[in-house]
């Protein structure tokens, strides 16, 4: 009997010591422990002269349906100087040249069919062992895209200089939309039926696009070179007219007008 007021005892001690260390500093604790304090972040006055806006304006590349962002450096970033790497740069003579010697080339004209489109031409690094110092080679090596409608395949076209080293068809790939491409897809939807006598004097717009292949069946164009072509009455207007072309069968899919916006 005298050993229960004890075991009493023990048993309220240690409640209440558990009960001490639960409540302990519990404010200074977070649910996975101790809370870092605070980091004191300096607060910076806010520049006198707010910086200059910057506009983003576009150039005419090689025709007015294919645009692009004009590069900083010009009057948009005077303060700024910047000297192009002419020896990386092809220049629209540059492209011409190549272009007339690859295309007179029995190989690429058997490459490329009756019906193909350039796409683009790029430099590119020398294949092989690179060379330095006395022994580095001062050969331009380029590689020109083609797209042959005719065999509805890509093409490359690898030169050194104004030689052709080796022109061979790029399955599976799919370049991005040409001048060529743009081009022939104004011209096949401005002489459809369905929007001869509405789109003249609009300005024309091409997109290359991918028809989806179906469960059942696939869309109209599928695996072709198809292009998505817009009239609008100028180069920011909105779109009013439209065409599916497909560039491999050199005929309209579709066509119609784009509803009011």
């Amino acid at each position: 009997m005298g050993t229960r007021p004890v075991m009493r005892t023990s048993a309220a001690l240690m409640l209440l010591l558990l009960a001490t260390g639960c409540s302990l500093d519990a404010a200074s604790r977070g649910p996975f422990g101790p809370d870092d304090p605070e980091t004191a972040v300096p607060k910076k006055p806010l520049p006198a002269q707010l910086p200059t806006r910057h506009v983003l304006e576009f150039s005419s590349d090689e025709s007015p349906e294919h645009i692009k962002p004009k590069m900083a450096g010009s009057a948009l970033d005077a303060g700024v100087s910047r000297s192009p790497n002419r020896e990386a740069v092809l220049s629209a003579a540059d492209i011409a040249g190549l272009r007339k010697v690859a295309e007179a080339d029995p190989r690429v004209a058997a490459l490329l069919g009756e019906r193909w489109g350039f796409i683009d031409a790029d430099r590119v690094p020398p294949r092989g062992k690179v060379s330095f110092g006395c022994c580095r080679t001062t050969a331009r090596f380029t590689r020109l895209t083609y797209f042959s409608y005719s065999h509805n395949v890509a093409a490359h076209v690898h030169m050194k200089d104004s030689t052709i080293l080796e022109a061979s068809r790029a399955e599976g790939y799919l370049p991005p939309e040409g001048p060529r491409d743009i081009q022939r897809g104004i011209e096949l939807a401005r002489a459809d039926r369905r929007l001869a006598d509405k789109v003249q004097g609009m300005q024309g717009h091409g997109l290359l696009m991918q028809p989806d292949r179906g469960f059942f069946r696939n869309d109209p164009g599928y695996g072709h070179r198809v292009i998505w072509i817009t009239f609008s009455p100028g180069l920011g207007g909105d779109p009013k007219y439209w065409a599916q072309v497909d560039l491999t069968e050199d005929r309209v899919l579709d066509a119609g007008n784009e509803p009011p916006r």
